[in-house]
């Protein structure tokens, strides 16, 4: 049996989390935290998610679970996340996170934890968002730079980032693909007299709305033809399902930094 601490049981992710982690045969909730001001501290986990009782109250003291944990499964925000990295210096415990938002020196930081303790990092871990990741790399690679590639994503207008994770990792698996770097071809926003749009652009649009859980649009346009990649997200359970996958995985290694190309075993 994985042993399984949530990390922000509380939020619209923890308690899909919870739910979806509770039905596992292999995995059992040991652990449910929240920030110290939730007003969810001291209520049982599964009362919380809305399925009953399960006998695990949420709590601030995330010392109190990481001893008897195997995996941390992590949706909250960059800095919580890795203070909980920080606070499992004994390498034992392993992490999924879901977390996005993370500055490159924050990525930096958790490839060194990873050096020691095992941790999956992807920001999405729906197992057809990552199908997706693999299927652009594809068209990027064939299509090659004659081809313009823009990204569209919308999320609820709760989500406090922008642009999405997901559409930046698109962004990272299109430059890649192209040879370059998607901190030197990217394009945010695009306003007033920008002029024709340079050959190595990559765009990439937010929009907020509603509680849209996520959708996300590849686009590859040439000459007199389009190709549009889509990915419609209608449940959070998609991430919990993956990130269920990803612990079970995860779990099995010592160290290193994996992504959801690992779990499912597609070509990086």
């Amino acid at each position: 049996m994985i042993n399984v601490t949530i990390c922000g049981a509380a939020g619209r992710m923890g308690r899909t989390n919870v739910t979806v982690f509770n039905e596992s045969d292999d995995m059992r909730i040991i652990g449910a935290i929240e920030a110290e001001n939730s007003p969810a501290i001291g209520q049982d986990a599964g009362t919380v998610a809305g399925i009953g009782n399960i006998g695990v109250s949420i709590t601030a003291d995330f010392s109190s679970t990481v001893e008897k944990t195997d995996v941390v499964v992590d949706f909250t925000r960059p800095e919580a996340a890795l203070n909980k990295i920080d606070s499992a210096k004994d390498g034992k415990t392993a992490f999924v996170i879901g977390t996005t938002g993370f500055t490159a020196r924050q990525h930096d930081s958790i490839r060194k934890s990873a050096e020691k303790m095992p941790i999956l990092l992807s920001p999405n871990m729906s197992l057809g968002i990552n199908t997706l990741f693999y299927l652009v790399k594809r068209a990027a690679e064939i299509l090659g730079n004659g081809y313009d590639a823009e990204i569209v994503e919308i999320h609820h207008n709760l989500k406090k980032d922008a642009p999405s994770g997901t559409a930046l990792q698109f962004g990272r698996v299109i430059a890649e693909a192209r040879g370059v770097q998607l901190d030197d071809v990217a394009v945010y926003g695009r306003q007033g007299q920008v002029g024709c749009r340079d050959k190595g652009e990559i765009g990439i649009m937010a929009l907020r709305a509603a509680d849209i859980v996520g959708d996300h649009t590849v686009f590859f346009a040439g000459p007199g033809e389009r190709i549009e990649l889509i990915h419609r997200n209608s449940s959070r359970r998609t991430y919990a399902t993956g990130a269920a996958r990803a612990a079970r995985f995860i779990v099995q290694k010592k160290n290193g930094l994996f992504s959801m190309a690992d779990v499912l075993g597609l070509e990086q």
